[in-house]
């Protein structure tokens, strides 16, 4: 059973106000003749972002990056996607797809490219690209061609920190929005929360999301010791958590693995798994926090976690609710709520239609906390969760 509860009481950050942020719920679609329709006073408290043709009357066309499924991703672009219908630039009947189990973004966007009407915006599936599946060169000959031959193109939407690396290193002179990104600043991508670098790019910047995350997993279990693998200590969130040991005295045990260096996945989760037998035998660790880039696939999570849910260690999660759904991880603090701030995105990308540089909009926004609790494995490692807790998640996960 998954009971749904609304986000009350605990709230671990106030969502910071954004003075262009539309509502997805709010918003009027708007599906007229006219060129333009009505905007907000860009004088005011808002920008333009509602739906516009371009000045000799086509569509707009967004092309998309993204590096393979997970789920955690698939969830932001979906309700991205349902903003821009809301919003007006887009309509179609329902999505033919669940954001809570699926994992295919570049699915969902040729779907789009199918299926979705508009006459202010279009999607092109030679425009769509995993970086796990096409090259780098041929991803940029492909993106060159529409952009520098073809002028199709009037901005990218790179999804995680290497496909908006990828994208970035391009030097391509159209916009380029980052989105998915787990610490952009650190990554290079931007400069700071409040400036990007470059009128052609825009990120959306959390700066103290992962901070947050851990700050509540210690508040709640007081663990001593929290083992950690990582293959990048930028998109695993590293300096932030080690941050947050500094401060509050507790030790991660860490240890860096690049799947990329084996030769196959049996090989690399062969040795994962000696590492993991290593952190709870001889590094004794009290808890283990899954870490985004270590296991994309959510079954082989549930076979492998068990060695730490067998042993009482709780296990928390990084990024991906699927983790805690399936029963691989106790408790995921989502710290960007994916149907949260998917109004936001919406909005950006709207403005940057309207004419706007990503570079002068606002980059920073912090939704509230998106809590999933799994209360099977609760039982199973004999932890009793308190009412308050309860109260302040999204989703509880129960068999019984």
């Amino acid at each position: 059973m998954k009971k749904k509860l609304k986000r009350s009481i605990f709230i671990l950050c106030a969502a910071l106000t954004c003075s262009a942020v539309c509502s997805c719920d709010g918003a009027v679609a708007n599906t007229s003749d006219t060129v333009n329709v009505s905007q907000p006073d860009d004088t005011g408290d808002t920008r333009p972002y509602l739906p516009v043709k371009k000045k000799d009357g086509s569509k707009f066309k967004l092309a998309y990056v993204d590096n393979d499924k997970f789920n955690e991703l698939f969830r932001m672009l979906y309700y991205l996607v349902e903003c821009l219908k809301t919003d007006g630039w887009i309509t179609y009947d329902r999505l033919p797809f669940d954001p809570e189990t699926e994992s295919d973004t570049l699915a969902l966007m040729n779907w789009l490219a199918d299926n979705a009407q508009s006459e202010y915006m279009e999607f092109d599936k030679t425009a769509h690209y995993y970086t796990s599946v096409s090259t780098r060169e041929e991803i940029y000959e492909s993106l060159k061609r529409h952009i520098e031959i073809d002028g199709d193109i009037d901005a990218i939407l790179a999804m995680g920190t290497s496909p908006s690396e990828m994208v970035k290193s391009f030097g391509f002179d159209i916009p380029v929005l980052m989105y998915g990104v787990s610490d952009p600043i650190a990554s290079g991508l931007v400069v700071s929360a409040g400036d990007s670098g470059d009128w052609r790019y825009w990120a959306h910047v959390d700066s103290s999301g992962y901070s947050r995350q851990m700050q509540y997993y210690y508040d709640t279990f007081q663990f001593k010791n929290i083992g950690a693998v990582y293959g990048d200590e930028i998109v695993c969130a590293l300096p932030a958590y080690r941050l947050i040991a500094e401060r509050n005295g507790f030790k991660i045990t860490e240890y860096d693995l690049v799947s990329d260096s084996f030769a196959d996945d049996g090989e690399y989760y062969e040795e994962l798994l000696g590492i993991y037998r290593k952190m709870i035998h001889e590094d004794g660790i009290d808890a283990y926090i899954l870490n985004t880039d270590v296991i994309h696939d959510a079954d082989r999570a549930f076979e492998i976690m068990q060695i730490f849910l067998d042993e009482k260690i709780p296990v928390f999660v990084q990024e991906g609710s699927v983790y805690v759904k399936n029963g691989s991880a106790l408790l995921i603090v989502d710290p960007c709520d994916a149907e949260g701030t998917a109004p936001f995105a919406a909005n950006i990308i709207g403005s940057v239609f309207n004419g706007a540089k990503p570079g002068d909009l606002e980059q920073e926004y912090v939704s509230s906390p998106y809590l999933v609790f799994n209360m099977d494995v609760a039982e199973l490692i004999d932890y009793s969760p308190s009412f308050d807790m309860l109260l302040t998640c999204e989703s509880i996960i129960s068999t019984r």
